[in-house]
């Protein structure tokens, strides 16, 4: 596990020198990234080109990140990502997505929950889209930008009680929207909609 002092270290030289914290971080978190990616999807190479991708991600973003930012969760957050976007494309690693999900809830998909499940990410994206602005504006910096919502409370000025509701209401708004178009998509695991909370 990666020190605090670490995680710092890392994103201080990054504002100096972005080639020496990158290759401190990929000898840190390699394996531990691979490793939850061979979890999630049972292929080494699969799991190879998914963590190489978070570590290009991580290079485009490296100096945008502050030294107080949570290194590890970030690139887990990415990693979680890119494996949903896997899984959008790939309906037998969605099935198994399912399969393994966290959720208490006991789901068995059959092929017509498989076959929506492009659908079911398009219409997230577009009830997104739907959103007034502040719900949209903080859906995205936790969803698509792994804001944790202390730091979107910070950075919008608002209080975490507000950014917990607007998230809540954003997540009721996604919910709904989904039993509108078909009610058996809610026995489909929260892993399609990415946690909000976590």
């Amino acid at each position: 596990m990666l020190k605090p002092s670490s995680n710092h270290k890392i994103l201080a030289i990054a504002q100096t020198d972005k080639q020496k914290a990158f290759e401190m971080a990929f000898h840190e978190f390699w394996e531990t990234l691979f490793r939850q990616a061979y979890r999630k999807v049972q292929s080494v190479d699969i799991a190879k080109d998914l963590t190489q991708e978070v570590f290009i991600t991580l290079w485009d973003k490296l100096e945008n990140l502050n030294e107080e930012d949570k290194l590890q969760a970030y690139l887990f957050a990415i990693l979680r990502n890119k494996t949903l976007q896997l899984f959008e494309k790939d309906e037998v690693r969605l099935r198994y997505a399912m399969n393994h999900s966290h959720s208490d809830e006991k789901f068995a998909p059959s092929s017509h929950h498989l076959l929506l499940g492009k659908e079911v990410l398009s219409i997230i994206s577009d009830e997104v889209a739907r959103m007034p602005p502040r719900m949209k504006e903080i859906y995205t910096l936790k969803k698509d930008n792994y804001f944790s919502i202390k730091d979107i409370a910070e950075k919008l000025s608002l209080s975490e009680q507000t950014v917990k509701n607007q998230l809540h209401r954003a997540s009721q708004r996604l919910r709904a929207r989904l039993k509108d178009y078909d009610p058996s998509l809610m026995a489909i695991p929260v892993i399609l909609l990415s946690p909000l909370f976590a």
